[in-house]
């Protein structure tokens, strides 16, 4: 049974919640199993942020340029995708 369960701190908590009662302990299992599999899932997508946070940090500072937003404008015959200035910024 506990070959279901893949961590180390899991396994030693299934043992510890065991009891005699094997409907009981197939019911702890199933719940340890799930917690186990949101558990991995969450720290993976931490990992993952982390890593890209770091990455925008050291390397996304370097860019000089700003980044505009891309702005849509419906015109005469269709759809104008672009960067389009307020007033204010045109004269800067």
């Amino acid at each position: 049974m506990k070959d279901k369960l893949h961590i180390s701190h899991f396994k030693e908590l299934y043992k510890s919640l065991q009891t005699p009662f094997p409907p009981l302990n197939w019911l702890i299992l199933g719940m340890l199993v799930g917690l186990e599999q949101r558990w991995v899932n969450l720290k993976a997508e931490q990992t993952v942020d982390m890593a890209i946070d770091e990455y925008q940090l050291e390397h996304m500072l370097e860019l000089e340029e700003p980044v505009y937003k891309a702005v849509v404008e419906e015109c005469e015959g269709g759809y104008t995708i672009g960067y389009f200035p307020d007033e204010e910024e045109k004269d800067v």
